[in-house]
């Protein structure tokens, strides 16, 4: 959340087990993401007080352009920052953008990094929506020749 010339971070981030597993270049782009955030402030369910909300959740850009010109990151260190954010839950990718077509990645704030450690704890959201729909991912060939063996 930003508000005036400050960034909300959220209670307990840093101290959970999945931040600290974060390496300084993924806290940078954590932090990045966070500072895209858009928030809008909402009544509560109940209609008492109000709470802050994302409103731009799946819908935030961050290109390996902007990465690399504007902040010096190579490609592979942000691709890795990205790999690492998703797999502690920290963000989701609600769009895979094609780089040839000149098509950017959409990303979501997530706060499945609350859950890390635990039971439940779903690695990505395609596990979910595979999860949901009774799906399972497609091994290669390779892998179903060494399975059949």
């Amino acid at each position: 959340m930003m508000i005036g010339n400050g960034m909300f971070i959220p209670r307990r981030m840093h101290r959970n087990p999945a931040f600290r597993k974060l390496n300084v270049s993924s806290i940078f782009v954590l932090f990045e993401f966070l500072y895209r955030r858009q928030v809008t402030q909402v009544p509560t369910k109940e209609g008492r007080g109000k709470e802050w909300i994302i409103s731009n959740n799946g819908e935030i850009f961050f290109t390996y352009d902007e990465a690399k010109n504007n902040f010096g990151i190579p490609r592979s260190t942000f691709r890795r920052a990205i790999d690492q954010l998703v797999d502690l839950g920290f963000i989701d990718i609600t769009h895979h953008g094609g780089g040839m077509m000149k098509d950017a990645s959409k990303y979501a704030i997530s706060e499945r990094w609350k859950e890390y450690g635990k039971k439940g704890f779903l690695k990505n959201l395609d596990q979910k929506i595979h999860e949901a729909w009774g799906l399972r991912k497609r091994t290669g060939k390779r892998q179903q020749e060494k399975t059949d063996q």
